[in-house]
């Protein structure tokens, strides 16, 4: 077969096992619910066996492993329906569907399923299915589940060893998996359905942290779902809080400063009262307070808006930018850029940078969060009648 036509049903094959993929997650994430339906689990059942034979023609064998392994476990699921799902199932499921797309995804980009990625993404997979096996088997047969949290530690027991190369590539690759996810689900219309499907996302990501022993994480992790699954807090507010959230927390842990991960006031307004000391008892309550006593980068953000990775935002920045001519012809104004007039009185003396808030995308951002801290730390000291 020439490269042209194999490229074209390569092609046809990824775009049949996206619509396979949407089907299977989305009838994992109503595992409960599913059980009780019959044609719902053989559709998941016929789309991984679908994905499993078009993989198997097209030669791409890991792709076929693991889509092979959840038919076999829907199977077991299909013949067995009087059993009740617990989340540790639903979980175990879901690290088996992160794999199974993520394969699809590198099989998509331009470098193609190469045997590096392959192997990255393959690492732990068996002893997930292992795992799901034997969870499944307990639950059908009526046995305990002597299912833990692995940041679980027995009273006197050493702090187990974290094994760090397992971690980092876990939080390089998991988590931004999860963030796209999360950022698809706030796109839409808020409903029911749309806030259960992002409590299973915050669900998977403290289980990433669970698997490392990685409390603060989790604990974060856990403050992020209460404050989706909390009806009052709606989805333009919820997104970039979160989101930034997120991305934060994951820089720490892969800089390896774990013990810097906790909840933001941001975030912490986002959840109620009655839960906050549940969530983070290590946080004073006036810290929450809607009057804060100074004047942080985490207010600044909140109210100039923090730049996340969305078209959405992106543009509504260039949109206010152009109003108030930090923009001019669509070209951002440099930080020392100077003005021939005099600014109007009440205006900023000289134009400041807003394109890249954050320091991973200008080295100046620090400075202008330290001048805008500064600047409102003075305005709220003065004495307005």
């Amino acid at each position: 077969m020439d490269q042209d036509k194999q490229k074209q049903i390569t092609g046809y094959f990824i775009e049949e096992a996206k619509e396979h993929l949407q089907t299977i997650e989305s009838g994992l994430l109503n595992l409960q619910t599913l059980m009780g339906d019959a044609e719902a689990v053989n559709e998941i059942f016929r789309a991984a066996h679908s994905i499993k034979g078009g993989a198997a023609m097209l030669g791409f064998s890991s792709i076929q492993h693991v889509a092979h392994n959840f038919e076999d476990y829907f199977k077991v699921i299909r013949e067995n329906t009087n059993f009740k799902v617990d989340q540790d199932l639903q979980t175990l499921f879901l690290q088996a569907f992160d794999k199974l797309q993520e394969l699809v995804e590198h099989l998509q980009s331009p470098y193609g399923l190469t045997k590096d990625a392959v192997d990255g993404v393959m690492a732990g997979s068996d002893q997930i299915f292992a795992n799901l096996k034997a969870h499944l088997q307990n639950l059908i047969s009526g046995k305990p589940t002597e299912v833990q949290p692995k940041s679980a530690i027995k009273s006197g027991s050493k702090t187990p060893k974290i094994d760090t190369k397992a971690m980092l590539t876990a939080f390089q690759a998991e988590v931004p998996l999860k963030l796209r996810n999360m950022l698809e689900l706030f796109k839409q219309p808020d409903s029911p359905r749309s806030r259960q499907n992002l409590e299973s996302i915050c669900t998977q990501l403290q289980e990433i942290g669970d698997r490392f022993g990685l409390s603060t994480w989790s604990s974060l992790m856990e403050s992020v779902r209460i404050a989706v699954a909390n009806p009052n807090n709606q989805f333009r507010t919820l997104a970039p809080t979160l989101i930034k959230e997120i991305k934060q927390a994951q820089e720490q842990v892969l800089a390896q400063k774990i013990d810097q991960v906790k909840a933001s006031s941001q975030l912490l307004q986002l959840i109620p009262a009655s839960l906050v000391e549940k969530v983070d008892t290590t946080i004073p309550t006036k810290v929450i307070s809607s009057k804060p006593d100074n004047t942080s980068a985490d207010e600044v953000s909140k109210i100039f808006g923090a730049v996340i990775e969305e078209d959405k935002a992106m543009k509504g920045w260039q949109t206010f930018s152009d109003r108030v001519g930090w923009r001019q012809n669509g070209t951002w104004i440099a930080s020392n850029a100077t003005s021939p007039q005099s600014p109007p009185e009440g205006h900023f003396p000289t134009p400041l940078w807003l394109a890249a808030w954050h320091q991973s995308k200008d080295s100046k951002a620090k400075e202008f969060q330290a001048q805008y801290a500064a600047l409102l730390a003075k305005i709220a000291n003065c004495n307005i009648n």
